[in-house]
C-alpha cells in the first residue's frame, strides 16, 4: 500500500497511525518467533517512517514560525537518522528519503543564530546493555554493540547512579538542545526567507555561503562600539569603519523551481 506522506495533513491520516501499528505488531511477532531479520527490517521500516514524520513536523514549525520547537526536532531527527543509518544500506537511505533528511538537517541548523548553550557533566556509576543487563566493566562486556539492532531492538547503554557534577557553557554542544538564548533577541530571517519559498518539506533546496562587499555609507545606523558587521567579533571602530566598504556574510539560496522576480532582491540587514 503505498501512502502520499508530504505535508502535515497526510501525517495525521488514520492510514499512517495504521501503517505505524501494523509495523510494531509485525516487529513483535517477529521477535517472538525468532525471525531476527524481521524483526530488523520491521524496526527499520518504523523508524524511517517516524523520521520521515518528525521532519514533515519540523518544516511544518519553521512555516509556524516556532523555531525553537523546530530546533529540538531536527536534533532528534539527526539522533534517530544516526541510529538507522547504523542498521541500514546506503540504498535504503536513499529511497526512503533519509538522505535526503540527513542533508536538510545540517542545512537548517546552519542558518540558525543560535551559538551559545549549556552541557552539563556527570559523574556515571555504571553502565549496562539494554538488550541483556549486562554490568559493563573495564574488563567485563557484552557482545552486544551499541546502536546496532538485535531482534527488533536497538541496543543502548544504560547509565546507572548518575550525578551532576558541573554545567559549562559551551560553542559545539553534544545535546544542541540546550539552547541558552533569548528567541525574542534574535533574528531568524534567514530560515523565514528559505521557507517562504517553499511549499513542503521535500521539496529540493540548496545554499552558497560567501561573502559580499557593501560601501560603508550603508552601515550609518551602526554605531562604533557595536559589533562590526563583518562578523570578526570587533567593535565596528576597532575593525571596519574606517574602511571604504565592508564584506559581510552572505547566504544564496539555490531552489529547484522558478521563483518570482522579487526573490532575487538582496535582504540586507543594517
Amino acid at each position: 500500500m503505498k501512502i502520499k506522506l508530504i505535508t502535515i495533513e497526510d501525517t495525521k491520516k488514520p492510514q499512517i497511525n495504521q501503517v505505524l501499528e501494523s509495523l510494531k505488531s509485525e516487529k513483535q511477532a517477529a521477535a517472538s518467533n525468532g525471525d531476527e531479520e524481521k524483526a530488523n527490517n520491521c524496526w527499520r521500516e518504523l523508524e524511517a517512517l517516524e523520521l520521515n514524520i518528525l521532519f514533515i513536523k519540523v518544516f511544518h514549525d519553521l512555516k509556524a514560525k516556532n523555531y525553537r520547537q523546530a530546533w529540538d526536532e531536527l536534533e532528534q531527527c539527526e539522533i534517530k537518522y544516526g541510529f538507522i543509518s547504523n542498521n541500514s544500506t546506503l540504498e535504503y537511505l536513499d529511497t526512503s528519503r533519509l538522505n535526503f533528511i540527513k542533508n536538510k538537517i545540517n542545512k537548517f541548523q546552519s542558518l540558525y543564530p543560535y551559538c551559545v548553550f549549556c552541557s552539563p557533566g556527570f559523574k556515571v556509576g555504571y553502565y549496562s546493555c539494554s538488550i541483556c543487563g549486562h554490568k559493563f566493566s573495564p574488563r567485563s562486556r557484552c557482545e552486544h554493540k551499541k546502536g546496532k539492532v538485535y531482534n527488533g531492538e536497538l541496543c543502548l547503554h544504560e547509565v546507572h547512579d548518575m550525578e551532576m557534577l558541573e554545567i559549562s557553557i559551551v560553542t559545539r554542544p553534544v545535546q544542541k538542545y540546550s539552547v541558552m538564548h533569548d528567541d525574542s533577541t534574535l533574528d531568524f530571517t534567514l530560515i523565514e526567507r528559505l521557507v517562504s519559498y517553499l511549499d513542503h518539506a521535500f521539496e529540493d533546496w540548496d545554499i552558497n555561503w560567501t561573502k559580499m562587499r557593501f560601501p560603508i555609507e550603508r552601515f550609518s545606523n551602526v554605531s562604533k562600539d557595536d559589533k562590526c558587521p563583518c562578523k570578526s567579533g570587533e567593535t565596528f571602530g576597532a575593525c571596519c569603519m574606517d574602511k571604504g566598504y565592508v564584506e559581510i556574510p552572505h547566504v544564496d539560496f539555490i531552489f529547484s523551481k522558478p521563483l518570482p522576480s522579487d526573490a532575487e532582491a538582496i535582504t540586507f540587514p543594517y
